[in-house]
């Protein structure tokens, strides 16, 4: 966890100081760190375990947005709401631990929202414009082949 905690600082500072694709990459790394220890770290303090990861992926996800990058904080919702199916699904769980977790996943969905209303209009114009260029790719390397 104290590696987790150095990383969310450093984003958090490099957020901060308006170093949105530094902060990207911090949480990355702090995401990493929070999976990678997780089943360890979960046994120990789930509290702490899910709120370490759940803040990550929603912190990757405010630095995306502030990047202007909306296809890629939606996805980063998407991704913390897959990851706590993944824990939930768990034989070994205990009704607390379940309930941790649907509280986490209700939170998680809540700001999802909230983005979702604020920047659907972005989120459809980006996907709109990665599928013109999906296509475009794809009338090109069909023509190439043609001849």
């Amino acid at each position: 966890m104290q590696d987790w905690e150095r990383l969310t600082r450093q984003a958090n500072r490099a957020y901060s100081n308006h170093a949105f694709t530094d902060a990207v990459d911090l949480n990355r790394q702090a995401l990493m760190q929070a999976e990678r220890s997780f089943d360890e770290d979960f046994y120990r303090d789930a509290e702490s375990a899910v709120a370490a990861a759940a803040v990550s992926f929603l912190n990757i996800a405010e630095s995306y947005t502030a990047l202007g990058d909306f296809i890629s904080a939606n996805t980063q919702f998407e991704s913390a709401v897959n990851f706590l199916q993944t824990i939930i699904a768990r034989p070994d769980m205990d009704d607390e631990q379940r309930d941790l977790i649907m509280r986490t996943a209700t939170h998680i969905r809540f700001e999802w929202e909230l983005f979702t209303q604020s920047h659907s209009k972005e989120v459809s114009a980006q996907s709109r414009a990665l599928m013109q260029s999906l296509t475009n790719a794809v009338s090109i390397s069909t023509a190439v082949m043609r001849h």
